[in-house]
């Protein structure tokens, strides 16, 4: 796990001011590897890393590292988990390797396989292989996006970097706010959701794509996507037991470091499961599961005050802890803390990020750097493929309506009346209404859309220049298949693994989202609906899987709260004065972006609990702190 950075010249600029450059760049992400830094530079490019050393510590798994041939030269940050494998595989070829480390096997199944090598790695990654004799560049970026990879190209270079702040060094990059992504995240949270970023002209490779320069020309291409036309039609018991076997496999191989291994523990299904099967692993064979140690360590955030108790978690926790006797670790995130963080929260995400459970999630791993910790398992992902959003119940109801099947459509609502009586139905009416009118017209549709957007707080002028209605891909030609793949893809999943890979790395952590495995999400997608929502209850497969490893009060439960702050009691307490500085401050009323009066009236009323609190305000907090940090 690292930081990569590299400048190809496609106009010729000395190679002295490259490499000062790429120095630069490797120094403003020296947090993503403070054990060791290398740089490859010549005549047409500048390469650097810094490591973060996981596998085989020792100096030869040093980057930039070569191919045996001297040929190919490779930055990568990542891993792969399967490295191992491939290794031998390739030993059979005639391969040799002087190395422990899985960059190593990178090199060398690209020197096999080319490109193709991509469909044989199973991890996270984002790397740069250069090809000396040719001066051809490949990038490629893991299927589901886990580890960043940005760029930005104009007629004198392209450079890349893990982080834009990196990009930032190149003196020729405009700090120009993108309008359009800023609408987006202003009207409806969205964010990483294009290849687009905050910043004009700064790009991200979307997951399963690989980009290639050679002759000075840019391709870009994707090599990865889900199949829509793959369907398991399995009896329950063997598709839970498919399941477990894949689920149980995949923490297998991200336990193999040559650093200690902790984990993320918030009470919630998702890393309960995670912590339970990993612990279940290190019971059956200490060898498989050596880096937990003699006791897997978790790490929390709690909050004991009665006051905050909607966020408090510790019960659940608690549970969890007893039943698998883990090492727990505990922090208790505080707002003034928040406002003293604020600013280097801010420019370790280098874009605005939606709420403050980013925060919460960023002290979780910061303990866990108190702790010695190196690697971190987490459970992002499970929520976006197994329907774990209670909203999305919505959608299931309407492709049931819409199949005809209207008996098991008022089953599935009595179900879920019954199971969450504390759940208003209109949490579930909007996406039952959203996804209703994807067979609206164009213009109705896109008329519908913009009626049940809160954008009163906005300028008309910004709103009619960067409005756009979303719309479900219309992949699987089945509505809770396309809301969850857009989820996956699109809208929920790439933001949330933005933030978590900002969080940990700043405390120079990696981290590991067993859910993610290819196979696994693959398997999960093929799955009929009713193995995945089934009796008012969401993540059917996955509860069922880890009934004997869960106590009854985790697998069975309902609510949904993850590293939450309790922001709305934060907000009127204990930050109110901070938060009314910055939106009465002549920056913020300055901004292009707001109608201020009514977006001040929305305040007041949203502070008086005259509005429902939601994250909004949040947004424009977070926006204020982006412009100022990076732009102003």
């Amino acid at each position: 796990m690292c930081g990569i950075a590299g400048i190809y010249n496609l106009s010729g600029k000395p190679k002295a001011e490259s490499e000062k450059l790429v120095r630069q760049m490797t120094d403003s992400i020296a947090h993503r590897g403070p054990d060791d830094e290398g740089f490859f530079i010549d005549d047409k490019i500048a390469l650097g890393h810094r490591r973060l050393s996981i596998l085989d510590l020792s100096e030869a798994g040093h980057q930039p590292m070569f191919s045996q041939d001297k040929n190919l030269v490779i930055v990568f940050n990542g891993e792969i988990y399967n490295y191992k494998e491939i290794a031998e595989e390739l030993k059979t070829e005639g391969y040799q390797f002087k190395s422990g480390s899985d960059t190593e096997v990178i090199l060398a199944s690209y020197d096999k396989w080319g490109k193709g090598c991509l469909e044989k790695f199973n991890g996270m990654w984002a790397f740069a292989i250069y090809n000396i004799k040719n001066s051809t560049l490949f990038c490629a970026r893991d299927r589901l996006g886990v580890k960043p990879f940005y760029y930005y190209k104009d007629e004198n270079a392209f450079i890349f970097a893990s982080e834009i702040k990196a990009i930032l060094e190149y003196q020729d990059v405009k700090k120009t706010p993108n309008d359009q992504i800023i609408y987006d995240f202003l009207a409806h949270g969205f964010s990483d959701h294009t290849e687009e970023t905050f910043f004009k002209g700064i790009k991200q490779l979307l997951p399963g794509h690989y980009l290639e320069i050679q002759n000075w020309k840019l391709e870009i291409s994707q090599y990865w996507d889900l199949d829509p036309d793959k369907k398991l039609e399995l009896t329950d018991q063997q598709a839970i037991n498919n399941f477990k076997e894949l689920f149980e496999d995949s923490i297998k191989l991200r336990l193999r470091a040559d650093v200690a291994v902790g984990s993320c523990l918030s009470g919630g299904l998702d890393s309960s499961s995670i912590v339970a099967t990993a612990n279940n692993l290190l019971r059956q064979d200490k060898s498989s599961a050596k880096s937990l140690g003699e006791r897997q360590k978790t790490f929390s955030s709690v909050y004991e005050r009665e006051e905050f108790k909607k966020a408090n978690e510790k019960q659940y926790i608690d549970k969890v802890i007893q039943q698998t006797e883990v090492e727990p670790h505990f922090i208790e995130p505080n707002p003034l803390n928040l406002w003293q963080n604020l600013q280097e929260l801010a420019w370790s995400q280098d874009e605005p990020f939606g709420s403050t459970s980013i925060y919460a999630q960023w002290n979780v791993f910061k303990l866990a750097k108190e702790n010695k910790i190196k690697v971190m398992l987490d459970g992002q992902g499970a929520d976006e493929m197994m329907a774990g959003y209670l909203g999305i119940f919505g959608t299931y109801l309407y492709e049931l309506f819409r199949q005809g099947n209207w008996g098991m459509m008022f089953r599935e609502i009595r179900e879920f009346r019954a199971k969450h009586p504390d759940i208003s139905l209109a949490t579930i009416g909007r996406n039952f209404g959203f996804t209703m009118s994807q067979a609206l017209p164009k213009s109705i549709f896109e008329w519908f859309f913009k009626k049940t957007r809160n954008t009163k707080f906005l300028d008309e002028k910004f709103v009619e220049k960067n409005y756009h209605a979303f719309k479900l891909p219309g992949y699987y030609k089945n509505l809770l298949k396309d809301y969850s793949y857009w989820s996956v893809k699109n809208v929920s999943l790439p933001s949330l693994l933005h933030w978590e890979d900002r969080n940990s790395m700043i405390h120079s952590i990696e981290s590991r989202v067993p859910f993610l495995d290819y196979r696994l999400v693959e398997y999960i997608f093929a799955l009929p609906d009713n193995q995945i929502i089934r009796d008012g209850v969401t993540k059917y497969i996955l509860r069922e899987a880890m009934r004997d490893l869960l106590p009854e009060e985790i697998y069975n439960r309902q609510d949904k709260v993850g590293f939450a702050t309790p922001e709305e009691i934060w907000f009127k307490k204990y930050v109110r004065s901070q938060l009314e500085e910055i939106i009465n401050s002549d920056s913020f009323k300055s901004r292009k972006y707001f109608n201020w009066p009514k977006l001040k009236e929305y305040f007041d009323e949203v502070m008086a609990g005259k509005r429902k609190f939601d994250f909004t305000i949040w947004r424009w907090i977070s926006l204020e702190m982006w412009m100022r940090k990076f732009i102003d």
